[in-house]
């Protein structure tokens, strides 16, 4: 009976927490373990979707290619019976290009410290204008390239000087349409 008193009921304040760390243990242990059967077979999921999708973007890709390989086929077989309609001439537009009644004309005016606007100050609309980048001193970015500008419109840029070049007095602005091309050299506004 004395060895029952002496390990049985009795247990000193050390042994508790020592069974609750193991405890605390334990259930962090089986925590992590559900959590990363649950991250594995997430992660099974998500390649087996990844394998589908691939299967199913080789699917699209050989079904593009035999309906290209189809329409070449059906084009090679029509080919010699298809024949291009002939274009028309276009009309010439009074006004188009500059000279006579309605003409286009430029300004180029500062609009702040790095920004420019190219006015067209005529009467007639100007079709594929264009500011020609060739001796644009230092820097210049958002040019015009074929842009249409009517009449009281502008299109502004941006010009800068470096170190090496300063801003140019002028710039060439090119236009057309209908069969005409024009050039401009226009002065740039100081102020």
């Amino acid at each position: 009976m004395l060895v029952v008193a002496r390990y049985g009921p009795c247990m000193q304040a050390g042994d508790i927490g020592t069974w609750a760390g193991v405890a605390l243990t334990l259930l962090i242990s089986i925590g992590a373990w559900t959590d990363a059967q649950r991250q594995a077979r997430i992660g099974r999921e998500a390649n087996e979707i990844s394998h589908r999708q691939a299967e199913a973007a080789e699917r699209r890709a050989r079904a593009v290619e035999e309906a290209l390989a189809s329409a070449l086929r059906l084009l090679g077989e029509r080919a010699p019976s298809l024949e291009l309609p002939e274009m028309p001439e276009m009309p010439e537009m009074p006004g188009v290009g500059g000279g006579g009644p309605g003409e286009v004309r430029w300004e180029v005016g500062r609009r702040g410290r790095y920004g420019f606007e190219l006015r067209n100050v005529g009467s007639a609309t100007a079709f594929g204008v264009r500011v020609d980048p060739d001796d644009l001193g230092g820097v210049a970015r958002n040019l015009p390239e074929d842009a249409t500008v009517r009449p009281g419109e502008g299109v502004r840029f941006v010009m800068a000087a470096t170190f090496a070049r300063r801003l140019p007095g002028e710039v060439c602005v090119r236009w057309g349409g209908y069969g005409r091309a024009e050039a401009q050299v226009v002065p740039v506004s100081a102020g």
